[in-house]
């Protein structure tokens, strides 16, 4: 079958575009200006006339690279601060001493992220290029905003009413344009019948202007934020202090959104998971490694014969033994179509922990992947939960190398699906893995191609392995951005704040959220450290006011960042990130409703020699922040009221007050059997054994975190 992925492993100031053909004459066709003047039959009547204009000069600037021009793209972008556009306007043909009596300034709205009213116009001095302008050298603006705040809604168009003093009759008038809303992602068509107009009326006898309701600043919506809370500890000793609180509350940040759904309770889960709603939840789904590849039982199928054996595949994974060290939870094998039922258990396990949808990863455009990622489309229109579907080309694959013509004729076949996620503009959306494999002005290319070629008007949202150089580039044509993101808890909580750097950009935020990562086949494993960089991921999120996140990832086995139910951790890993998927989504932490203990260990020290003989996995994280590796055992509880908890790990007995809530505490590595209960008032209200003993000598190294659930 040899459905090995060949990808490789996936951790690994903008630039002006190149000037657009014809850019000289189309803008020059922009600039015809219609006038028409209207004469009263009295002629003691006064003089009025009225003229629509096109911009003479268009352009906009990024503070975030001051020194670059932006006069070559194709759009216009204003946010509240970072990005400002500038336009000029030929007003000569109003005469000089007339009096205008209504000024109104014509955007067109290509994207926009928020519903509240932001756009705020002023002056600024005329005579400049739009090829020079730089955010170092922009015009200076002068004075209040000319006009009331109005909404930008997307597809449509604003028309502010200006204050007639800001147009300068007989000469020229330039304008600065923000959108004073934080996260805003305001972007403006420029070209063509639907760049920015200015109409004017005006007369040159004694009447007066119309007048304007005097600008009332109106402040953007404030983000919540997050209460500080004490911070998880990496501390590998035992402890009575927990070395985890339950991760701060926070209001999630707004994102597109249907109606609140709520999935169906789960008798499992010790808490109530959250709906669809506002803040999203997504998870990566990697089509190499669906529940069954060939519907045979699982003593004997694909997996168990080539993944999982060492010498599996003919030998081909024999040097780092075996490929994988997991696989999806078991089934026996199923009558009548079962890869679409495979595929709908997938969506139903997803959905009821409170995900919204899938971000399919698109590994190659035509083969068996393709078919699988266009099945998850079929399914969750079938399933009927509301689940969703995002494309996400691989740039690492034949896909992202695939001609730009089949790209984005297949992505327009995958959007078409009754399933695929839209804004509520009615936009697709798009993504990409590793999108700064390609340039900006690339993808551009891809998104007018989508929009004249498939009329689909797309909105991209990419995925970077390096966020720190590209998010800038990418921000003026991109409605949210995300990266790939790091496994380790320390290098988690020490990294920076993308989320604030994108809403700066005027972007939302697509953030990471990861358990483990250890990769047999490429020899490299990151400290996970139980599950402290789950809650690590979560709480940067949360804190850092992300707008949506990802699960990285729903089942890519090759490198064990599993989140769906498997073998090895049963539904723990989902279960647990429920919980503060369900905080994300409400704005508050979930009240618990049961109780409930987690177990996680690896099944042997990370210093542990295997009995075969292969290639060793190396660290990969390293730094000043990061988390070593450590050999420990994690309790983490979810208690209606505080319980006495008992820990047995090999000969070692160790036992503990849990408070009510949740609360994690780990205990050194021993080898063994690994088991917890909890009582209360005398009575055992939870018991955890785990089904995987530790052990000196493995026959492979195997550095992943299993789990196991008292309840099941």
């Amino acid at each position: 079958m040899g459905e090995t992925s060949s990808r490789a492993g996936r951790h690994a100031a903008p630039v002006a575009g190149s000037p657009l053909r014809r850019w000289a004459a189309m803008l020059l066709a922009a600039m015809v200006v219609l006038v028409s003047f209207s004469r009263a039959d009295d002629a003691s009547a006064a003089d009025s006339g009225s003229v629509t204009l096109a911009p003479t000069q268009a352009t906009f600037t990024s503070s975030a690279s001051p020194r670059t021009s932006y006069a070559a793209y194709d759009l216009l972008v204003s946010t509240s601060s970072v990005y400002r556009t500038y336009l000029t306007f030929d007003t000569s043909a109003v005469p000089a001493g007339a009096t205008v009596t209504n000024a109104e300034l014509r955007l067109s709205v290509r994207t926009s992220a928020t519903r509240t009213p932001g756009l705020a116009v002023r002056s600024v001095p005329s005579g400049w290029r739009a090829s020079a302008v730089t955010s170092a050298n922009r015009p200076t603006a002068r004075g209040a905003a000319l006009n009331t705040p109005v909404t930008a809604v997307p597809g449509a168009t604003m028309s502010a009413r200006l204050d007639p003093s800001g147009i300068v009759a007989g000469g020229a008038t330039s304008f600065e344009v923000l959108y004073e809303v934080r996260a805003s992602g305001v972007r403006l068509d420029k070209l063509g019948s639907k760049g920015p107009r200015l109409v004017l009326t005006w007369t040159t006898g004694g009447s007066t202007a119309t007048p304007v309701p005097t600008p009332t600043r109106t402040s953007a919506t404030p983000r919540p934020s997050a209460s500080a809370t004490p911070r998880p500890s990496s501390t590998p000793r035992p402890t009575t202090t927990p070395t985890v609180r339950p991760t701060p509350s926070a209001s999630a940040a707004p994102s597109p959104t249907a109606a609140p759904v709520t999935p169906p309770q789960s008798t499992r889960l010790p808490y109530e998971v959250a709906g669809t709603g506002q803040a999203k939840v997504f998870a990566h789904y990697f089509t190499p490694y669906p529940i069954s590849l060939d519907n045979d039982d699982p003593s004997r199928d694909y997996y168990a014969r080539n993944y999982l054996a060492p010498d599996g595949e003919g030998g081909a994974h024999r040097e780092y033994g075996g490929l994988l060290r997991d696989r999806p939870v078991e089934r026996s094998p199923l009558s009548g179509d079962w890869k679409m039922k495979d595929a709908r258990t997938e969506i139903d396990q997803a959905a009821d922990a409170g995900i919204d949808g899938f971000i399919v990863d698109l590994l190659n455009l035509e083969n068996f992947h393709w078919e699988r990622a266009v099945r998850m489309a079929d399914a969750a229109h079938a399933d009927g939960r509301g689940f969703v579907v995002i494309p996400q080309l691989d740039m690492t694959t034949s896909a992202g190398k695939a001609d730009i013509d089949l790209i984005t004729a297949k992505f327009a076949e995958y959007v078409a699906k009754p399933a695929a996620y839209r804004l509520p503009d009615g936009r697709p959306v798009i993504s990409a893995f590793k999108a700064e494999a390609k340039s900006a002005d690339w993808w551009r290319e891809v998104l007018t191609k989508l929009r004249t070629d498939h009329g689909v008007d797309a909105a991209f949202m990419p995925t970077f392995l390096n966020a720190v150089d590209n998010m800038e580039a990418f921000a003026p044509i991109t409605y949210a951005q995300g990266v790939w993101g790091t496994r380790n808890p320390g290098n988690i909580l020490a990294g920076r704040n993308f989320a604030a750097q994108a809403h700066a950009l005027g972007d939302q935020w697509l953030a990471p959220i990861s358990v483990q990562d250890s990769r047999p086949m490429q020899g490299v494993f990151q400290e996970a450290a139980n599950l402290e960089t789950l809650r690590a991921s979560w709480q940067r999120a949360i804190e850092d006011g992300a707008d949506m996140v990802q699960l990285v990832a729903w089942n890519d086995y090759s490198e064990n960042t599993v989140f769906a139910p498997s073998v090895h951790h049963g539904n723990v890993f989902l279960d647990v990130s429920g919980y503060y998927g369900t905080q994300f989504k409400q704005g508050r932490a979930p009240a618990v409703t049961g109780d409930a203990v987690y177990l996680t260990h690896r099944m042997q020290p990370v210093d542990a020699k295997p009995q075969l003989s292969h290639d060793l996995m190396e660290l990969m994280s390293g730094g000043t922040t990061s988390t070593k590796p450590r050999d420990t055992v994690e309790v983490q509880t979810f208690l209606t009221a505080p319980a006495a908890v008992t820990v047995r790990i090999g000969s070692a007995t160790h036992t503990y007050t849990a408070p009510a809530g949740v609360d994690a505490r780990t205990f050194p590595l021993a080898l063994g059997s690994v088991s917890a209960s909890a009582t209360r008032s005398g009575a055992t209200i939870a018991r955890v054994t785990s089904p995987f003993t530790v052990v000196s000598s493995p026959l492979v190294q195997d550095l992943q975190y299993v789990a196991a659930s008292s309840r099941g």
